[in-house]
């Protein structure tokens, strides 16, 4: 019973935490953006790293909604408009800066 209660006890606080992410964020996405900032400032190669990341987060929403986002935007300055939130909401995931950028090219569409 003392177990049960703890382990309940556990998830409650985990819930409480600020964790948003309903789901599992796997890899850089799950980087806060203060840690994505720093190591994109400090290490030039860090830019492609989560460059490629967003655009694999970009294509995964196209092919589930079959839809081409981001045609005829330059993925430098998707990036950018990743990091520009992350400078605004440093304690965000990157998976969030990711998702608002897909918010801002469904609203030039």
């Amino acid at each position: 019973m003392r177990r049960t209660t703890l382990f309940g006890l556990a998830l409650v606080a985990m819930g409480l935490s600020g964790c948003t992410s309903t789901y599992l964020i796997r890899g850089q996405g799950g980087e806060s953006c203060s840690t994505v900032r720093q190591k994109v400032q400090t290490n030039a190669q860090y830019r492609n790293f989560y460059d490629a990341w967003l655009l694999g987060y970009l294509t995964r929403y196209n092919y589930e909604h079959e839809t081409k986002l981001g045609q005829g935007f330059k993925t430098e300055a998707m990036l950018d408009a990743a990091l520009q939130y992350c400078a605004q909401k440093p304690l965000d995931d990157f998976d969030q800066a990711a998702a608002s950028v897909i918010e801002e090219l469904l609203k030039k569409q």
